[in-house]
Order: C-alpha cells, then sequence, then structure tokens
C-alpha cells in the first residue's frame, strides 16, 4: 500500500473476525491488513459500480448474443484502429 496520510477511527468488528485476526495477525500489523483488506473490497464495488454503469451500452445490438459474437466485433474493432494507427503513421 502507498505512504498515504492515515486517520484513526474506531470500528465494530464481528467477534469471530476479531478472534481470527489476533490469532493470525501480529498485533503492529493489524491495521494495515484492515486497511487493505478493505482498500480491495471498495475496488471490487467501484468496479461493479462501473460495470452497472456500462451495463446497457450495447443492449441493442442484438448482433453480441454469444462470446464469439463479442469476439469478432472486437477484433473488428481493434483491426480498424490497427489499420488507421497505419496510415497516421505513413502521413508523419
Amino acid at each position: 500500500m502507498r505512504n498515504l496520510l492515515v486517520e484513526k477511527v474506531n470500528v465494530t468488528l464481528p467477534k469471530e473476525t476479531l478472534d481470527k485476526l489476533r490469532r493470525f495477525v501480529p498485533a503492529g500489523e493489524r491495521s494495515h491488513v484492515i486497511a487493505e483488506a478493505t482498500a480491495q473490497y471498495l475496488e471490487g464495488l467501484t468496479q461493479k459500480a462501473i460495470l452497472r454503469q456500462v451495463a446497457g451500452l450495447w443492449k441493442h445490438r442484438t448482433s453480441l448474443r454469444t462470446q464469439t459474437d463479442v469476439n469478432r466485433a472486437l477484433k473488428r474493432l481493434r483491426g480498424s484502429t490497427t489499420r488507421r494507427l497505419q496510415r497516421l503513421s505513413e502521413r508523419g
């Protein structure tokens, strides 16, 4: 984890969770473990929120029903980008 500003907070944890934390994590490392686990959990929530935001962008594209359809469309998009970049570099 990066060296960030820290703030002391009080949290309430289930007894079983706290017992495991005390059993497996040395006293000087517990805050770091809690901070890292929280950061990972929040990253997952952030990714889910982003996916929800973009989830229907291509809903109208009935041609994208299977993973094969999606792969084919991505290949076409990537190919057009590659060709465009080649044209731009030739002009250069």
